[in-house]
């Protein structure tokens, strides 16, 4: 709704257990150093509330507040937003309307578009925009911005201990004649050569950008190589298991993300992985050195340890025929009595944080019933 990716219908999609019809969203973080909190809750056919404050001075601050189309205004946007406001549809989303028409000539908004444009990344590996296609043009693009990252994916891939040393990106040239592409055109001789033994009648100009092509596959190819007792070996990216190409494709949004001081939401953080790469990817966002976030779901109580986590990052969600099966999230720094040393994952799977799932034991002679 924020980016006009789409329309209120569409992101309408409410938890059928609960009476209220409204989906609420609200939102605090940091830009350039200053503090927002961004809230709204919407139908799939109007805006209920929508709100942006900041902080400045340490202070909350109004920009705009919005219930339904009545609007107000913080002392100092009044003259700049209010006109956007009048004759707005109740199903327009306002901090987008403003984005749209103030572009970057507001310096506070355009600190929030950016924000919710550039720093979020949304992951769930069956609908990711991070692909392979993707992955060729961070290394086909030699802008600056890229050289960080193209440098992290590499430090990723040889320490995910699936046994290669190094990725080749290979712009279209088949690996086993760039050598000899190489001496042609470092040749001149050769090439001046080859030029005087042209046909006067021959259509074909013998220049650099011919003999690229000469040497060239359909597309540009990522291969990893491994070093083996006898030789390097490269394997196109094309070619290797699912697994490694789902490893391959998470390395670029986390490297985006912690090269760009960006924010991950991850669902299922442990789907198709070794466990321990859970916790390795995890370890990543942890050290001081990044202000990038990591908020994840999981299902891996292995990842339950104050050695990883302090306690306020933990939380539990339940819910249960008691929630009237509204989801429950707890803190774990709201329990009391939690020490350092305790062992958080036996707890849990007691049930002593939280309603951890039971799972009653089958009945073979009822199954057999069924079956026969």
């Amino acid at each position: 709704l924020i980016t006009g990716k789409t329309e209120i219908k569409e992101a309408y999609d409410p938890c059928k257990f609960y009476d209220k019809k409204e989906s609420t969203f609200e939102i605090v973080f940091l830009e350039n150093n200053i503090k927002y909190y961004y809230k709204i809750s919407y139908t799939n056919e109007s805006i209920v509330e929508e709100g942006l404050y900041y902080y400045p001075n340490g202070k909350i601050s109004k920009i705009f507040d919005r219930k339904f189309s009545e609007f107000s205004f913080g002392n100092s946007f009044e003259n700049e937003l209010s006109k956007f406001s009048e004759n707005l549809s109740i199903s327009a989303c306002f901090l987008y309307t403003i984005s749209k028409f103030l572009g970057d000539k507001s310096l506070i908004l355009n600190d929030v578009n950016k924000f919710f444009k550039e720093k979020f990344i949304f992951i769930n590996l069956d609908k990711t925009t991070y692909t392979l296609k993707k992955a060729k043009e961070i290394f086909q693009k030699n802008i600056e911005d890229n050289k960080k990252v193209k440098e992290f994916i590499e430090y990723f891939y040889k320490h995910m201990n699936i046994g290669a040393k190094r990725i080749h990106y290979s712009i279209g040239i088949k690996i086993e004649q760039q050598e000899v592409l190489k001496k042609i055109l470092n040749n001149k001789d050769l090439i001046e050569k080859i030029l005087e033994k042209k046909s006067n009648d021959s259509k074909l100009e013998i220049n650099e950008e011919n003999l690229i092509n000469s040497f060239s596959l359909d597309e540009d190819e990522l291969y990893l190589v491994y070093d083996t007792p006898n030789k390097e070996i490269e394997i196109s990216i094309e070619e290797e298991s699912e697994g490694i190409k789902k490893i391959f494709t998470l390395g670029m949004p986390i490297a985006d993300a912690l090269c760009n001081n960006k924010f991950i939401v991850f669902d299922e953080l442990e789907v198709g992985f070794h466990p321990l790469l859970s916790r390795k990817i995890i370890e990543l966002f942890i050290p001081k050195h990044t202000k990038a976030q990591l908020l994840f779901t999981t299902h891996n109580t292995n990842l339950l340890d104050l050695d990883l986590f302090r306690r306020d990052q933990i939380y539990f969600t339940s819910r249960t025929k008691e929630t009237s099966f509204k989801s429950v999230i707890k803190s774990l720094g709201e329990i009391s009595g939690v020490r350092k040393s305790a062992d958080i994952e036996k707890a849990y799977l007691e049930g002593k944080y939280s309603d951890a799932p039971v799972y009653n034991n089958f009945n073979n002679e009822e199954i057999g019933e069924i079956l026969c």
